[in-house]
């Protein structure tokens, strides 16, 4: 069945078409709000919100015939997709280097038993939306074992030193074993990190911007001056409408959270991590231990008091995909929310390759002054004017600001570190509300770059970063106004097992 051309399955069509009903949703709104507002009298008022609403179209009909000529299939050991009615695209991805086989369901999915299948190789993909989730299974399953008997085949054509050399470095990777479940988010757990997410600030936002919007159709005067024939006190009026609509904010953004994470499940076979988890949207990844270039370790300010944590693997590129959502880039949580011994216990058993150390806080305090001097010669050129020419009561934000200013220079100098190990570094930046901590290995750093400026060169301070892998580009960490002896120990350390020798 694999081995002759394939057509996707009908139900692509709805998921296309609601697919892009979700790309375009904020014109759409904007399209609807102006006929709701000019009414349909005026032919010529409707102009705009009509081709706003047929370029929609134009983008479902074109994503449906895109969907018509799609078609895959496996020939030479290659898993081959075809698309394109005038211009025909052909990709082809050898089996061998396939990374992992990722499938996705959303709600029509899941109505209409159908799955999305992503297939990853390290800087390529392709993406298979909609197919039957048998035929799902059926692929996964030929693509493992087709690549694993590819794979005896390779070691025995290979010379002898080569597979020598590759017998020792398989060595010192975790057995293959049977897939075992390591971590599972409990429904308690669920609403304590849903809960301690944070989730609040982006709704916040996006409410506000839809607020915004609203503002632009309808007379949001009229409709609370009600409100204020009824109260005489503005104040409380207005108190009580902040306070209902961060309460919102709050409980959208714990739901949110809530449902994107509903059956969050960790299961490991020795070479792949495998992640499932989703409600409305069910997702599965496979992320093979081999590619993760670092762990990335946050804790928010009220999880760190709770001693709750969130880890998160950097990896390579996943490939190109048209839906281009947040699955694609190079940071996968894999412990979303858990007690922090309980999670460096987890990874130590599952990757080895790194060693989970506590830093040394040992940048010098004259951190401090030099975060908060220019920023402060720059607030008081702004507010001094203000003060003297428009508003005597400036100064209180001002001093407000400053306060933090140092607030944020007190905790990133005094909790921020690192610390050096055989083969690898730790990272941590500390903020008032945020401590991020990184795990690299040495054979992963790409470039270091040492920085100083002529004010800080003369005090023996120095700022440092190391680049690594991360998704289709490179991603940087490091620490500012460092002792310049503890960035060139790091720098020693970093050369001399290779990397690219590069400091600037």
């Amino acid at each position: 069945m694999m081995f002759k051309p394939q057509k996707l399955h009908p139900i692509s069509y709805v998921s296309g078409f609601f697919t892009n009903l979700k790309q375009n949703i904020l014109p759409l709104v904007i399209a609807i709000g102006l006929i709701a507002t000019r009414g349909l009298d005026n032919i010529g008022d409707l102009i705009i919100p009509l081709c706003i609403i047929l370029f929609s179209l134009i983008g479902s009909v074109f994503r449906g015939i895109k969907i018509f000529y799609t078609r895959y299939w496996i020939e030479n050991n290659q898993l081959i997709v075809t698309w394109g009615v005038f211009s025909k695209n052909r990709k082809e991805l050898n089996i061998e280097r396939i990374q992992s086989v990722d499938t996705s369901q959303n709600f029509v999915h899941q109505l209409l038993g159908g799955v999305s299948l992503s297939v990853i190789t390290p800087s390529d993909g392709v993406e298979l939306d909609t197919i039957t989730k048998k035929q799902s299974e059926q692929i996964s399953k030929y693509l493992k074992e087709k690549k694993l008997e590819l794979k005896q085949n390779d070691e025995e054509l290979n010379s002898a030193s080569t597979i020598v050399q590759e017998e020792r470095e398989e060595t010192s990777k975790p057995e293959k074993k049977e897939k075992e479940l390591y971590f599972q988010l409990s429904t308690k757990s669920l609403m304590q990190m849903s809960f301690t997410s944070g989730g609040i600030f982006i709704v916040f936002a996006a409410l506000s911007s839809l607020m915004g919007l609203i503002t632009q159709f309808l007379d949001i005067g009229k409709i609370i001056s009600p409100l204020f024939e009824q109260v005489v006190n503005f104040a409380t009026v207005m108190i009580i409408l902040s306070f209902i609509f961060i309460l919102l904010s709050y409980i959208i953004g714990s739901l949110i959270v809530f449902i994107r994470y509903y059956k969050y499940n960790l299961t490991f076979d020795g070479e792949l991590l495998t992640i499932k988890y989703g409600l409305f949207t069910v997702k599965k990844r496979s992320i093979p231990i081999k590619r993760i270039q670092a762990l990335k370790e946050e804790e928010s300010l009220f999880r760190r008091i709770f001693g709750f944590t969130s880890i998160s693997a950097i990896i390579t590129s996943d490939g190109s995909f048209e839906k281009n959502e947040e699955d694609n880039i190079g940071d996968v949580v894999i412990l979303p929310f858990i007690k922090k011994k309980q999670a460096y216990d987890l990874l130590e058993e599952m990757i080895p390759q790194f060693e989970f150390s506590e830093v040394d806080k040992v940048l010098p305090k004259q951190g401090i002054r030099r975060r908060v001097f220019i920023p402060t010669i720059f607030i008081l050129a702004v507010t001094i004017p203000i003060q003297i020419y428009l508003w005597s009561y400036v100064w209180i934000v001002g001093l407000a600001l400053f306060i933090i200013l140092m607030v944020y220079a007190l905790v990133e100098t005094l909790k921020s570190g690192y610390k050096v190990l055989d083969d690898s570094i730790v990272i941590l930046n500390a903020s008032p509300l945020r401590y991020t901590t990184t795990w690299v290995n040495r054979d992963k750093i790409l470039t270091f770059m040492l920085n100083e400026n002529p004010i800080i060169k003369r005090q023996d301070i120095a700022h440092f970063d190391i680049h690594i892998a991360y998704g289709h580009g490179m991603m940087s960490k490091g620490l500012k106004f460092i002792n310049k002896q503890d960035a060139l120990k790091i720098y020693s350390w970093y050369s001399n097992d290779g990397g690219v020798d590069h400091a600037s």
